[in-house]
């Protein structure tokens, strides 16, 4: 057997073959879904990059790929052929394709899907992991990555899902869903600085002895691995989704910067919820975001107004800590949010805020941006610290922006309006 590029004259043995194994793959089962799927192929033997398995002329197996997406695409084998290495030629061809210097992304069936067992099986052979849940043509999947050599984010990732099994295993008979937002999946984790933000919402209520053994897993899984840098940074809350919903009050296990507590209440400010329901990522259970309404312009410009009041209280005296930048940060990504009406990163911000001249001490929210991007080089650097504990003047400044933006914006905005409408 022998891995080569699909060729137009191979296009009818190739639709035979997934023909066959189409009620595998949600998306192929009409006429009308192999149709379309046929061209889709064509187009990927004209750019090379289709690959099949031929065993005396037929074939055995097929797999597309992207190169300019960097992912495994389609790969199917023939039932007669499988366990015989076919999927091995596939993967390794395909993959001598792809860069291995970035992210490859493969989707395929969840670990409770009976379909799953083989082709998961298969994607950890070659190093890829478990990412967040997706859903594809109406189906569950289960995105899976093969990161590069020495991947900050692959470590991340590999804790993450440490977490979340240990989680899911404490709140089985809960029927919990699990949840990423924040700087991890905005791509803008910045070790040092950042956190895995989380949410757990239960069906159920949390027992007593459940919330006692949640609200202290970050120290057990430090302790089992104390040389995992991840584990202290995880934040957030877990309680039922009826509280979460309706802010009554309820058993919650609450995970913050200053420690740990079992708790009744716990919410979201419009920012998280905005990250949550528009970038958030799935880990674990069936997704509800639907029955969250995505807040609108007047929620984000009420909470940019607290975010203006608290930078005005506090940022008039800085600590020689580099997490003093972030009051520059923060206050342009509360700008960005008044002029678009949406959130990105602080990182995202702040780059946006230098690109359109916003800040009256550039060299400030340059310095700020500088720490953001790389905080463990700069964690003990004295002239940083330094510059740190001086930058209140500029923060001030700098806030005096978002003062006059609020007004302005206060001044043409409609109650009720929103810019998602």
């Amino acid at each position: 057997m022998i891995a080569e590029y699909g060729d137009p004259r191979d296009i009818d043995p190739w639709m035979e073959l997934v023909t066959q194994v189409r009620w595998n793959f949600p998306g192929l089962e009409t006429q009308e879904a192999l149709d379309e799927h046929r061209a889709t192929v064509l187009r990927f033997m004209g750019k090379k990059q289709a690959v099949c398995v031929k065993n005396e002329g037929k074939i055995a197996g097929v797999i597309l790929f992207s190169r300019g997406h960097n992912m495994i695409c389609f790969l199917a084998v023939s039932p007669g052929f499988r366990r015989r290495g076919v999927a091995t030629l596939l993967m390794d061809e395909a993959l001598s394709n792809l860069d291995r210097t970035r992210e490859i992304a493969v989707s395929t069936f969840t670990a409770d899907d009976e379909k799953g067992p083989a082709p998961r099986t298969l994607y950890k052979k070659y190093g890829f992991i478990e990412d967040e849940l997706i859903e594809e043509f109406n189906y569950p999947n289960q995105l899976f990555i093969l990161h590069p050599e020495g991947s900050e984010r692959k470590n991340r990732q590999l804790a993450i899902n440490r977490m979340v099994r240990e989680i899911s295993s404490i709140l089985a008979d809960n029927r919990p869903v699990i949840y990423l937002y924040g700087s991890s999946v905005l791509n803008d984790f910045r070790p040092g600085w950042s956190d895995i933000d989380i949410l757990v919402l239960t069906q159920e209520q949390i027992t007593k002895q459940q919330a006692v053994h949640l609200v202290t897993l970050r120290q057990t899984l430090l302790k089992d691995e104390p040389d995992d840098p991840y584990y202290r940074s995880f934040e957030g809350g877990m309680l039922t989704l009826d509280a979460f919903l309706t802010g009554k009050p309820d058993r919650v296990v609450y995970w913050g910067t200053s420690g740990e507590r079992i708790t009744d209440t716990y919410a979201f400010d419009s920012f998280c919820m905005t990250e949550l329901i528009t970038d958030g990522a799935l880990l674990y259970g069936k997704d509800i975001r639907k029955q969250l309404k995505l807040p609108c312009y007047v929620d984000l410009y009420s909470d940019v107004n607290k975010h203006y009041e608290t930078i005005t209280r506090y940022a008039s005296c800085t600590g020689r800590s580099f997490y003093s930048f972030g009051w520059m940060l923060d206050i342009s990504r509360c700008i960005y949010t008044l002029r678009t009406g949406k959130v990105i990163s602080k990182t995202g911000a702040a780059e946006w805020a230098l690109e359109n001249d916003l800040c009256p001490e550039r060299a400030a929210l340059e310095t700020a941006l500088t720490v953001r991007k790389a905080p463990l080089k700069y964690k003990h650097d004295e002239y940083m610290l330094d510059q740190a504990e001086k930058i209140s003047g500029a923060v001030l400044r700098y806030a005096e922006v978002l003062k006059h933006e609020l007004e302005t914006t206060n001044a043409s905005s409609q109650p009720g309006h929103s810019p998602y409408s």
